[in-house]
């Protein structure tokens, strides 16, 4: 699996077939295509297309000609509003993390389809770095207690160095430190109950998900947390369950542990790339009643 800069791609307009409207000298983000005085198109710049497709997706005649895109690859919309706003928001509100499973694991085939969701999760592939979504996906008992085993490692590694006296010191001094001190009894917790025989880092879930990304692309935190949230919310639709669970993707990225990539390399995730995103997944226990209310801070400047 490799990772890039992505050549400029080539990209035309069809003289026979352009209406010359206009459409996407306007709707083109980074400005590849300019219009001249007599309404012909100039294409400038192709090194800034960042590949969004919405030249092809907008031309009414369908004359752009884009060697980054199979025409036959496009989705039709053909319903524009599949949902009410009441139906969106009862599905999005419902949704919560779960973190108890069922022993069943998902079939291999439906979290492929799942996770492919992921490439219509928004994002900033800036000269075409991190466009593809790159997701590990890891099933089967003995796999999940490598992920486990390897994750309390990290756990008791990030404990030592949090009970550290410069990071103790630091704490008094900077609010990054002292937040990163507060969550130790929490980790020592999670830690005591792994070494008591009880999982309370990936609650025995069947499968987890990795969601990783260039370390140099312009956005691979966002583009990872984005891709991440879609894969959740359409699990929903398929009566998963999931969790997003931050120890396992610190574990898989080696955050602040200089040097822990073991599980990063279990995961096969390329040394140009970093775990941005995690979360476990599978068939619910148990089942909800009631939603809790949250409450949304609204600053209005108008």
């Amino acid at each position: 699996m490799e990772n890039k800069i992505l050549e400029p791609p080539t990209i035309k307009v069809n003289p026979g077939t352009c209406s010359k409207c206009g459409l996407c000298t306007k709707i083109c983000p980074t400005k590849v295509f300019r219009a001249t005085n007599g309404d012909d198109k100039v294409i400038t710049h192709t090194e800034e297309c960042v590949l969004c497709g919405q030249c092809i997706c907008g031309c009414p005649t369908n004359s752009i000609i884009h060697s980054g895109f199979n025409p036959g690859n496009f989705k039709r919309i053909i319903n524009k509003k599949p949902v009410t706003h009441e139906t969106a928001f009862e599905f999005l509100s419902q949704r919560r993390s779960v973190r108890n499973y069922r022993e069943e694991t998902p079939p291999a085939e439906l979290l492929e389809k799942i996770v492919q969701i992921a490439g219509f999760a928004p994002g900033s592939p800036h000269h075409r770095v991190g466009w593809v979504r790159e997701v590990t996906i890891v099933t089967g008992v003995d796999n999940m207690k490598i992920i486990r085993d390897m994750t309390a490692d990290y756990i008791q590694k990030t404990i030592r160095l949090l009970n550290s006296w410069y990071l103790k010191t630091m704490a008094n001094f900077s609010e990054l430190a002292k937040a990163g001190v507060g969550v130790v009894p929490d980790l020592t917790m999670r830690l005591d109950e792994y070494r008591n025989g009880k999982d309370l880092i990936i609650y025995n879930a069947p499968a987890a998900i990795f969601f990783h990304a260039p370390k140099f692309s312009s956005t691979p935190q966002t583009d990872c947390d984005t891709a991440l949230q879609f894969v959740q919310l359409y699990a929903e639709s398929f009566g998963l369950a999931t969790c997003w669970n931050g120890l396992i993707q610190g574990a898989a990225a080696g955050d602040h542990l200089r040097g822990f990539t073991k599980l990063a390399e279990f995961l096969h995730i390329p040394g140009e790339n970093k775990c941005y995103a995690a979360m476990t997944i599978g068939y619910p226990s148990v089942s909800l009643h009631s939603i809790p209310e949250r409450k949304v801070d609204i600053n209005w400047i108008n």
